[in-house]
């Protein structure tokens, strides 16, 4: 309309001035102009007004898509649950109270073994192995309740084996109770995950040196491990608090291997039990979580952490592995040590086994760790086992690797290689065989490992 009606004053101005006459023109002429300018300048300035105002209304589109797209994605999630790798591929809702953590561990290695004894030929042994195909599953379950299962169908069972399977409650200020399947609190390098060992695989003298048997077939040391390295099903109460931490349990007897019975029906127990005390304290540390693996790395937190169990078993009528024990009792004191590029671990293990059998087999174990550069660490381990048994030389081993950090324990290359003396029975977690207390045993182990 603004537009029309300078037109029109314009229009009515120059009707009026042809009947003033020829004086007047330049007069008329100059407000023409002047009129004409004043309309270009108007048109302008409502052109830039228009282009302002369609700017607002396509932002206010815009961001009415953006919030009813968010209001979407909120309600597909069921009231903002999250998703998301942290330690695991991790599902929960929003309050924390109920999650779901999956990991997944693969470990696949070569190994060659040759036995060497004094006399006649030598024992060779080589091949690739899945030893372990893991699936992890945890979480929380209404807050206050948490469980943890893992599963593996890697060489070392076989088939789908239960690992181990529990149940947590929280019972505040540092209290927990858990029950199920669980480890045995015994020495820190068996309660480590094998995805945070720092050798190929856990030594044989974590496993507790339990008895020599005499000399089996062809004259190889029927060695038998105490269950150190086993589970229990059963009852745990533990406590955790800034620098003190122990657990308290009462299970079943010992499995030597995780399907070894105890792990399923009551009726397959036989009236045996077990039960151990640990208590662990942190002399120096960022925290707890640091001292689940071996490795430190250039720049990590240093710490201390001293560790002591005690374990006592009872077979009750199930078969023993050595006959004429009826119970065995396993003292441990170990201390792991991180430096921040470097690491040490110590380990001493005393059994008394009563009975017919009765014998004080005990074991020995250190090892160290340092990186070479942020990738590459070299590692090397003694062990020694004085099974404590007329006619059976202590079994000592040494073993010397080193560990390519692709992507930190998720992504892992290790090798090593283990020269041992005096006789060793056959071990499917080690890959030691069977060898006569005159032989010499060599074992080269190489493994990819992916841990997610």
């Amino acid at each position: 309309m603004s537009h029309l009606y300078l037109l029109g004053v314009a229009t009515l101005t120059l009707t009026s001035a042809s009947f003033a006459g020829s004086d007047t023109n330049a007069d008329l002429q100059a407000r023409l102009e002047a009129a004409e300018a004043r309309i270009s300048e108007l048109s302008a300035a409502t052109n830039a007004n228009w282009l302002n105002d369609t700017r607002a209304n396509e932002i206010r589109g815009l961001v009415h898509d953006v919030l009813a797209d968010a209001d979407t994605r909120v309600s597909l999630q069921g009231s903002g649950a999250t998703a998301g790798y942290n330690g695991g591929f991790t599902v929960g809702s929003a309050d924390g109270n109920w999650s779901l953590k999956i990991n997944g561990l693969l470990q696949e290695r070569w190994m060659d073994n040759t036995a060497s004894p004094a006399a006649g030929a030598s024992r060779d042994s080589r091949g690739f192995e899945n030893t372990r195909t893991v699936l992890n599953f945890s979480g929380s379950i209404a807050g206050d309740w948490g469980y943890n299962m893992r599963f593996d169908a890697g060489a070392q069972n076989n088939d789908l084996t239960t690992v181990w399977a529990y149940g947590t409650m929280d019972l505040e200020d540092g209290w927990g109770l858990a029950m199920g399947n669980m480890k045995l609190p015994t020495n820190r390098e068996w309660m480590i995950n094998a995805e945070f060992q720092q050798g190929v695989e856990r030594s044989y003298a974590s496993q507790g040196s339990y008895a020599a048997d005499g000399l089996g077939a062809g004259g190889a040391v029927a060695a038998q491990a105490v269950g150190a390295f086993a589970n229990t099903t059963g009852l745990s109460v533990n406590y955790v608090g800034d620098d003190i931490r122990f657990w308290a349990m009462y299970g079943n007897g010992l499995e030597t291997t995780p399907a070894a019975g105890n792990i399923g029906l009551y009726t397959a127990n036989d009236n045996s039990n077990v039960w151990a005390l640990r208590g662990e304290f942190m002399v120096s540390g960022a925290g707890w979580s640091q001292f689940d693996q071996f490795t430190s790395a250039d720049g990590a937190a240093e710490g201390i952490l001293i560790g002591v169990s005690y374990m006592h078993n009872d077979w009750g009528d199930a078969p023993v592995p050595v006959a004429g024990a009826n119970s065995n009792t396993l003292l441990t004191l170990d201390g792991q040590m991180q430096f921040g590029g470097s690491n040490l671990y110590l380990a001493y293990q005393d059994n008394d086994v009563d009975g017919a059998a009765a014998t004080s087999p005990s074991s020995f174990e250190v090892s160290y760790g340092i990186y070479l550069d942020s990738d590459w660490e070299l590692y090397a381990r003694y062990q020694d086992i004085d099974w404590d048994t007329t006619g059976v030389d202590n079994s000592d081993a040494f073993t010397v690797g080193i560990n390519y950090y692709m992507a930190g324990q998720n992504a892992k290359w290790s090798t090593d290689v283990t020269w041992a003396d005096s006789g060793w029975s056959a071990d499917n977690d080690t890959g030691m065989t069977n060898s006569a207390p005159t032989d010499d045993q060599t074992m080269v182990r190489t493994q990819l490992q992916f841990y997610f």
